[in-house]
C-alpha cells in the first residue's frame, strides 16, 4: 500500500473496516494516521455514505452507526456537487458497470486530485484518469 495523504473512501472500504473484512484493516491504519495528526486528508461522498448506511440497516449484526460515526469523525463528509454529479454521470458512458456510489466516489477523487479507496476489484478496469488503491 502506498503512502496517502489524499484520499476518498469508496463505500466498499468503510464497509470493510465496519465488517471486519479484508481490506478494513488498511482503512483502519489511514484512520489511525489521522488521528495522529499527520497530513492526510480523507473523504467520503454523501452517495457512499448513504450506501454505507443502508448496508448497515440491512445487517443488524453488524456495528451501529454511531459507532462508524464515532470512527469517522475527522473523515470529510462531502456532498454530490454539481460538477461530481456530471462526471459521475459521464463516468456511466465510459463503464456502465460502475454504481453510481462508485462514480461518485471517483469523481470526487478526480476534483481534489486524490486517491479513490475501495475493495471493489472491478475498479481495475476504470480507466477515468484517478488513482485508485484496491484494498483486497
Amino acid at each position: 500500500m502506498k503512502q496517502a495523504n489524499n484520499v476518498v473512501l469508496d463505500s466498499s472500504a468503510v464497509l470493510a473496516l465496519a465488517f471486519k473484512e479484508p481490506g478494513g484493516e488498511k482503512v483502519a491504519a489511514l484512520l489511525a494516521l489521522l488521528d495522529s495528526g499527520a497530513a492526510v486528508a480523507i473523504a467520503l461522498s454523501s452517495v457512499s455514505w448513504c450506501e454505507i448506511l443502508t448496508r448497515l440497516y440491512r445487517n443488524s449484526n453488524s456495528m451501529t452507526t454511531d459507532q462508524l460515526s464515532s470512527l469517522l469523525a475527522d473523515v470529510e463528509l462531502v456532498p454530490l456537487a454539481k460538477a461530481e454529479a456530471e462526471l459521475a454521470a459521464e463516468y456511466s458512458r465510459i463503464h456502465p458497470e460502475l454504481s453510481l456510489g462508485d462514480r461518485a466516489c471517483l469523481a470526487l477523487a478526480s476534483s481534489r486530485g486524490a486517491t479513490a479507496w475501495t475493495t471493489d476489484k472491478l475498479w481495475s478496469k476504470a480507466k477515468v484518469g484517478v488513482a485508485i488503491e484496491i484494498l483486497r
